[in-house]
């Protein structure tokens, strides 16, 4: 699992923050990458983890690709994602280590 924590992390550059459009979008997939800091925090386990995951996941590309032939859109909406990202990075880490400290997990 710790490989996808990684490209989470990395997924989560092309992200969120407010307002309508893009914005909007991007910031469903960092409510996507919440839940899944939530669930690490609750101890769910890696196949709850790894579902929530691939839903995060197919969102984020699906949402991308409705940006495809617009390059202001999706540049605004790969800026949105990277102020997620700043912004989930230090919890994403704590939650992750947290999780793998209750489920003897190594790094």
């Amino acid at each position: 699992m710790n490989w996808k924590i990684f490209v989470l992390l990395l997924g989560f550059g092309v992200l969120t923050s407010c307002g309508g459009g893009p914005k909007a979008d991007a910031k469903k997939v960092c409510n996507c990458g919440k839940e899944i800091i939530s669930m690490l925090n609750s101890n769910a386990s890696e196949k709850d983890i790894e579902a929530k995951w691939d839903e995060c996941s197919k969102l984020h590309n699906d949402l991308e690709a409705k940006y495809k032939d617009d390059a202001d859109k999706l540049k605004e909406f790969d800026e949105a994602g990277k102020e997620c990202s700043k912004e989930l990075d230090a919890e994403m880490d704590a939650a992750v280590e947290k999780w793998q400290k209750e489920n003897n997990k190594e790094n």
